[in-house]
């Protein structure tokens, strides 16, 4: 009985699109022509979530390892989003919000003549990779 209560301890929470923590790392794409926006959730615990604007579709996808979570979270805090106010999005745009604690803060680019800082964008794409 405790080895089962000691396992069960140790498994990570396990959340839903209704039930996320207070710490997120989100981030997306979206406007075109059918001004769909693709969401997508990041947790720590490496759950992924899915969300299509334009079909209403959520879902969980393919759990992240710890390691690449650690290091995806770790790039975040580093960049210090929280004191990047940027946004200016273009008629394609991508977004990233942090989302900890008390607070959530949001950038977003895509206009051709702005360029956001290079580590957002080099955050972005080992996001992207993620979701192959």
């Amino acid at each position: 009985m405790l080895l089962m209560l000691l396992f069960l301890s140790c498994k990570s929470q396990q959340y839903t699109l209704d039930t996320l923590p207070n710490t997120q790392l989100i981030f997306g794409k979206g406007g075109g022509i059918t001004g769909v926006i693709d969401t997508y959730t990041l947790l720590e615990n490496g759950q992924l979530f899915y969300e299509n604007s334009l079909s209403e579709e959520k879902k969980e996808l393919k759990r992240i390892s710890k390691k690449n979570v650690k290091i995806l979270f770790d790039q975040l805090d580093n960049i210090n989003l929280k004191d990047v106010d940027f946004n200016h999005p273009g008629n394609m745009y991508y977004f990233m919000k942090e989302v900890k604690g008390g607070y959530s803060h949001k950038v977003v680019w895509g206009k051709s003549d702005v360029q956001i800082d290079a580590s957002i964008i080099n955050l972005y794409e080992k996001l992207k990779a993620q979701l192959k």
